[in-house]
């Protein structure tokens, strides 16, 4: 426990300093933009997600859980061809697709906006897939060899050299400079990661690189983890790009951008254990593959940290929505607070999920992987779209929290059954007691202005903190142990 408090403390010490960085980001952006110029802008990021996805053939993780696996063994020949062979293929694919993309500009815009005088941002964006990639690759060597102090680095570094971008070119060029200053972020990323791996990873190692070392076995391996991994990355990014290109065709930008504030800090507040969760966890595992107790250990523990960071703090950001939602973007996106308490309570049900997940890859369990996520964000997508006509934009929401739920039961059902995962006794009372008292107490926030949706969740979540003390004891004991 105490090692995993400590590695998801540094984590998640980034995850909030990316967070502040990106609250700064953004409230320049909503206020310079506005709703429409914002959901443009999140519009033309889920394009850009999707081209990275396609790029790297969703084997992103598939590269970090080798790269975990060669440095767990200290096996530097294995690096020296992966570390090339996923360069060579990954960056030759983004090449590929960028200049496809450039040269289809005009169909493109029509597809994603809805407006064709929008190429410009599909080029901008075929641009920066060039460098998005490597960027991908370099930090997830840092993190495949476990050098998370200068993963969290080169995240930071990014996050600050977008901000002065993104404050520079959204005033000087509007919504076609903040795209650029996405690109902008990248080339960044890849300049300092260059160098922080080349000090971290491939000078202590003594490993040697050579273009040469391409190697077919490594490259067929990789194939292989995409195999799956494309369809899940691709189903995911494809589903977000597809929904908010319907928001926008039904009611417009100005929805998209409201909806932005419910996913974008789902997303965050999610990433403050997500990061750990994948950057921390799923490498362990990979390096655990022969002690099956440890790897349920981890589980476990990551389960019971998802209960007691975000539940409580969901609730908190309900009650304050109206302090922080003016002070984050403009007051004119108080319109997102009814789809808040769907998004939040679906980020906290992923989480759970997840909490199992990071054993699926590790284990090459690649089969119910894919299953899981096509499931899941294409049941999102379908409930999203069929809702939308009728519920406005908050269908999107309602959707993401349900198809959550709906994921959560058919995982826990196969990890329970194919991988033997059991739920620990505490784990399952905590479970027990927490989710369906969050359920009622989200509810209630997510109301009016009165006592009832602020005072009394609040007191209630104040006498949950109260009763489980111990786990929040036991986690500073850790990071005190630390010092």
């Amino acid at each position: 426990m105490s090692e995993l408090v400590r590695s998801v403390g540094l984590l998640s010490g980034q995850q909030l300093i990316l967070m502040l960085i990106g609250a700064t980001r953004t409230k320049i952006v909503a206020t310079l933009l506005g709703p429409g110029g914002m959901g443009l802008l999140a519009q033309a990021v889920a394009l850009q997600d999707v081209l990275r996805q396609a790029s790297l053939l969703g084997a992103g993780n598939g590269f970090l859980k080798l790269v975990a696996e060669g440095a767990g063994r200290d096996d530097r020949s294995m690096l020296e061809r992966l570390i090339p062979s996923a360069f060579a293929l990954f960056g030759g694919l983004a090449l590929v697709l960028g200049i496809g993309c450039a040269a289809g500009a005009p169909w493109l815009a029509r597809l994603v906006f809805h407006d064709e005088s929008r190429a410009g941002l599909i080029v901008i964006g075929a641009a920066g897939l060039i460098f998005a990639v490597p960027a991908a690759l370099l930090q997830r060597m840092l993190a495949g060899t476990l050098q998370f102090r200068a993963y969290t680095q080169l995240a930071v570094a990014d996050a600050l050299v977008g901000l002065v971008a993104m404050a520079s070119l959204v005033w000087l060029l509007g919504l076609t400079g903040a795209v650029a200053a996405l690109v902008i972020a990248e080339v960044a990323t890849v300049v300092i990661g260059a160098t922080l791996v080349w000090r971290r990873v491939v000078r202590p190692r003594s490993i040697v690189l050579r273009p040469a070392a391409v190697d077919a076995a490594i490259v067929r391996r990789l194939v292989r983890l995409a195999g799956a991994l494309a369809l899940t990355s691709l189903t995911a990014a494809g589903a977000a790009l597809v929904v908010r290109g319907a928001i926008i065709g039904h009611f417009g930008a100005e929805a998209n951008g409201y909806y932005q504030v419910a996913w974008q800090v789902g997303q965050n507040y999610l990433g403050i254990l997500g990061a750990s969760l994948w950057t921390y966890g799923m490498p362990k595992v990979a390096t655990k593959l022969h002690d099956p107790p440890a790897i349920q250990a981890l589980q476990d523990e990551f389960l019971r940290l998802a209960l007691a960071v975000l539940a409580p703090g969901i609730v908190l950001l309900l009650c304050a929505r109206d302090l922080w939602v003016p002070l984050l973007y403009t007051p004119a996106f108080l319109a997102a607070a009814p789809m808040l308490c769907w998004q939040l309570g679906g980020e906290l049900i992923a989480m759970l999920r997840q909490s199992m997940n990071i054993s699926l890859l590790p284990r090459e369990r690649l089969g119910f992987l894919l299953f899981q996520a096509v499931f899941y964000w294409a049941g999102w997508a379908v409930l999203a779209l069929l809702l939308l006509p009728r519920l406005g934009a908050t269908a999107v929401a309602l959707a993401y929290c349900a198809a959550n739920a709906a994921a959560l039961v058919v995982t826990f059902a196969y990890h329970h059954r194919v991988l033997g995962y059991r739920v620990r006794a505490d784990n399952a009372r905590l479970l027990a007691v927490t989710l369906p008292g969050f359920a009622v107490v989200v509810m209630l926030a997510s109301g009016g202005n009165g006592v009832t949706a602020r005072a009394v969740p609040l007191a209630l979540v104040a006498g949950w903190v109260a009763w489980n003390r111990r786990i929040y004891l036991d986690a500073f004991a850790s990071l005190r142990g630390r010092a």
